[in-house]
């Protein structure tokens, strides 16, 4: 917010004005004319003042404020503001239509002039609102006006203003009321204040993505403060449109992370953006260090198959949740699909040193689709984008259709390969299974080549056996249940090293056998009887075990470490009740997991958490929801709300099934 701009512009400076005692209509001994009135005292403006005052260099204002301007000095300070090119200009006062003079009729008031209405009462050159806003739009930089005035929505209408383009437009503004109606007792600056109070706490949720908070959170935040003070008003603000999210630059986002690789990756297409929808902006390559790990023999034989035009049509990963099917879908696409590779080259790379033979080559060719929460029109969508398929008008406003799908990827120069994950979670999977991949999987070219290289990644399950079955005959069917011990034994040790390795109480150099020993010993417990760790895969258990060791004592010798690592529970519902068990907030954090296990799609926002969580322990509420969320980071991933807010959902559906089941600390509600 604290930019320097180019020509003289100071972004980070807010005019306020504000007036609450007025002159008398007449000279004292005069008689006053006919219809002519005093304006009425605003005694709630002065606290008012002060409070907006503070809220703005919260934000890292430099707030100008001009108490009980007379008419000279409204037009000065709207001059000043104008020339410097103030961010903002907050106005509290009288409004009125009539913008110069006495005794004017209605045709001459001019149906979209509002003025303010200073200390004087004189209501002359300079204190015509409506012509601040229109001026404003010819500035270089854009200004937002927020007029608590009578009649304020009359600024936010104005007719040359509205046919502008939102990106061109340069003149805001956010009203307190409609333009023929009243704004009573600074309703809405307090409402104002609120909001930019709780921007300062909160940023209203705004995804650490989003440099400002936009601009219809910040409306709708501002009308629904205002509607339970004054169920009268009703804010009116510049009209946008919310299909194309437009940042600007007025209220900076206190949780904004600057990372131009997580910038970049939101514009990669949604279903290929979801598998790195697990790395966060903070700690962005340790957790691709933690999530993409193991498999090693399944990757050196998949790679090659992404290369290779020439292989087979179909091959499928299935295996208990938390069996490492996405991180093993997830390591190919992101090192091998050119839009991953060009916005985050450093996965890439990090994959390649683990294991060179592992990773495909970046292929222009390749389409990757995370099915959760898709359905069959988003999927063919989105493939036809990502393989540039002509044979349609480009204008055209009908939607891909499978047939459509087919007729195009035939005329390809050579058979493109498509990574399909979690087709378990998409919006009706049978449908998407049978309706696209299955004929995908029969399709055939011209030359008798499999229109496509088709590898799915999906939990077993009998709906799904007409593709299970046709991978089996196939013998492309890899079921990550059924590897040798000795090779998923030295995956799970190896994840663990690393994870150690990290950990404050485990990365010295004299705790290298401890760790080492700690590793090996969890890995033989999760693999000793695989019967055990079928339902929830070993994995996922691992992977949460380890954050369990970050509170757990560590070990003091090696003895002492084969003993830890022994007692690892071989559940998904064991080291998740071990883990929040270790947590001083346990009962609350589990009734937040538990409200947004419920989310659909990119996840819940946090006033859905906030409105969910108290069902599971009332003693949940505004005030600690955020700090929870916080607190259960690790189980969480984010996404963003069309608003700007940052979404919430369990990083993997086992544990959202788990805890959609068992909500209650208690095991229910009393």
């Amino acid at each position: 917010m604290g930019d320097a701009t180019p020509g003289g512009a100071d972004p980070s400076r807010a005019l306020l004005m504000g007036v609450s005692r007025f002159a008398p209509a007449v000279a004292e001994g005069e008689e006053p004319l006919p219809g002519v009135h005093g304006w009425d005292e605003l005694p709630f403006v002065p606290d008012l003042m002060s409070r907006l005052e503070q809220a703005y260099s919260k934000l890292a204002y430099d707030v100008t404020a001009v108490r009980e301007p007379d008419r000279k000095t409204v037009r000065r300070s709207w001059t000043d503001a104008s020339e410097e090119q103030y961010r903002i200009v907050h106005v509290i006062s009288h409004g009125t239509t009539m913008p110069a003079g006495r005794g004017r009729t209605k045709a001459a008031e001019g149906s979209e002039r509002l003025a303010m209405v200073p200390s004087c009462g004189d209501t002359g050159v300079g204190t015509d609102v409506s012509l601040w806003v229109q001026e404003a739009n010819g500035l270089p930089h854009p200004m937002l006006f927020l007029v608590d005035l009578c009649r304020a929505g009359r600024t936010a209408r104005i007719a040359q203003l509205a046919q502008i383009p939102d990106d061109q437009l340069h003149a805001w503004v956010i009203a307190a009321t409609s333009p023929d109606r009243a704004a009573y007792d600074g309703a809405f600056s307090t409402a104002v204040a609120e909001v930019l109070e709780e921007i300062a706490a909160n940023g209203l949720d705004t995804s650490p993505l989003l440099r400002y908070v936009r601009w219809d959170r910040v409306t709708s935040a501002i009308q629904l403060r205002l509607s339970e003070i004054n169920s009268r008003q009703k804010v009116h603000s510049t009209k946008v449109d919310t299909s194309q999210p437009l940042e600007l630059p007025f209220f900076a986002n206190p949780n904004w992370v600057s990372d131009p690789r997580l910038e970049r990756l939101q514009a990669v297409e949604p279903p290929v953006r979801a598998f790195v929808a697990d790395l966060g902006a903070e700690h962005f390559m340790d957790r691709v260090g933690d999530h993409f790990v193991g498999r090693t023999r399944q990757l050196a034989e998949l790679a090659p198959w992404v290369d290779d035009p020439a292989c087979g049509g179909l091959r499928v990963v299935t295996g208990a949740p938390g069996s490492g099917k996405s991180a093993l879908l997830g390591s190919l696409v992101c090192a091998g699909h050119e839009e991953i590779v060009r916005a985050a080259p450093d996965i890439r790379k990090h994959l390649a040193a683990q294991q060179p033979d592992g990773v495909p080559s970046p292929n222009p060719m390749l389409a990757a689709i995370h099915a959760r929460n898709r359905d069959l029109e988003a999927v063919v969508t989105s493939l036809a984008l990502q393989w540039r398929l002509a044979g349609r008008d480009t204008g055209s406003a009908e939607p891909w259709t499978v047939p459509d799908l087919i007729e195009a990827l035939a005329l390809l120069p050579a058979v493109p390969p498509l990574i399909f994950d979690a087709l378990d979670e998409a919006d009706d999977p049978v449908d998407l299974m049978q309706r696209l991949l299955l004929p995908l999987v029969e399709g055939v070219r011209p030359d008798g080549q499999p229109i496509v290289r088709l590898l799915v990644g999906t939990r077993r399950g009998t709906r799904f056996q007409p593709l299970l079955g046709q991978a089996a005959r196939r013998g492309t069917l890899l079921d990550l249940d059924d590897v040798p011990v000795d090779e998923l034994r030295a995956d799970l040790a190896h994840h663990l090293v690393l994870r150690l390795a990290g950990l404050p109480d485990y990365c010295d150099a004299s705790r290298r056998s401890v760790r080492t020993t700690l590793a090996q010993t969890i890995a033989a417990t999760l693999t000793k009887d695989p019967r055990a760790t079928q339902e929830w895969g070993p994995f996922l258990v691992a992977r949460i075990y380890g954050r369990a060791l970050e509170t757990l004592e560590a070990p003091a010798d090696v003895e002492a470490a084969e003993e830890l690592g022994a007692s690892v529970p071989l559940t998904l519902p064991g080291v998740l009740e071990l883990d929040l068990s270790l947590h001083p907030e346990g009962p609350r954090l589990r009734a937040v997991l538990a409200a947004v296990a419920w989310a659909k799609g990119e996840g819940f926002p946090t006033d859905a958490v906030v409105c969910v969580a108290p069902e599971f322990d009332p003693e949940v509420g505004d005030h600690n929801v955020r700090m929870l969320l916080e607190a259960g980071r690790f189980y969480l991933r984010t996404g963003v709300e069309s608003d700007g807010s940052t979404l919430y959902r369990l990083f993997h559906q086992g544990l959202a099934d788990y805890l959609k089941a068992l909500p209650y600390s208690t095991g229910g509600p009393e």
